[in-house]
């Protein structure tokens, strides 16, 4: 027999929200633009997207397949050179030219292998997921996409430099599913 959680301080798992594999999306990122140091002490650096994908995972619903067209990261890089701070808006779209906005809020640690990307080195690579996370959110008024507005995403996101020595933000979303009972 079973205790009660209510009474042994305990909570049950069951109330803690799951996550279900969703979205892959693979973001061209198109130079950085250094503004300097902000009054919060960060440093500012903006990162436009050239091009990219969006595309759903096999057993998610809505399926999605766009194409990013447009978008930007306002990278903050924290004043002690560990973190960084990801503030990501961007426009895809699918190929019946149905538009999409994207939305995304993260951190990144700024350890050897990312610095050397950020910072264009030649000799860097790609990353390994585990340094980065984010929140992503959807907005998008067409009928089939519309669910989508009711969801929150978390992600895991690496850095990806192609042979070719073209850089992607590579990030794999996964929707937030609320937990269920009474505590």
């Amino acid at each position: 027999m079973g205790s009660d959680p209510s009474k042994t301080g305990a909570l049950a798992p069951e109330s803690f929200p799951t996550t279900q594999p969703a979205i892959r999306i693979k973001a061209g990122l198109a130079g950085t633009w250094p503004c300097g140091d902000i009054y919060s002490g960060s440093t500012l650096v903006g990162v436009p997207f050239s091009h990219g994908t969006i595309e759903s995972v096999e057993g998610f619903e809505p399926k999605v397949n766009f194409t990013i067209s447009n978008g930007h990261d306002w990278f903050r890089i924290d004043a002690d050179k560990k973190h960084g701070r990801l503030g990501i808006t961007a426009i895809a779209t699918d190929a019946e030219g149905r538009c999409m906005r994207v939305m995304a809020d993260g951190v990144v640690e700024l350890n050897e292998p990312t610095l050397a990307l950020i910072m264009g080195h030649p000799e860097a690579k790609s990353t390994p997921f585990g340094s980065a996370v984010e929140q992503m959110r959807f907005e998008c008024g067409h009928e089939p996409y519309k669910p989508l507005e009711n969801m929150m995403f978390a992600g895991s996101m690496r850095f990806l430099k192609e042979e070719s020595g073209e850089l992607f933000a590579d990030i794999r979303l996964s929707r937030i599913v609320a937990g269920s009972g009474y505590e």
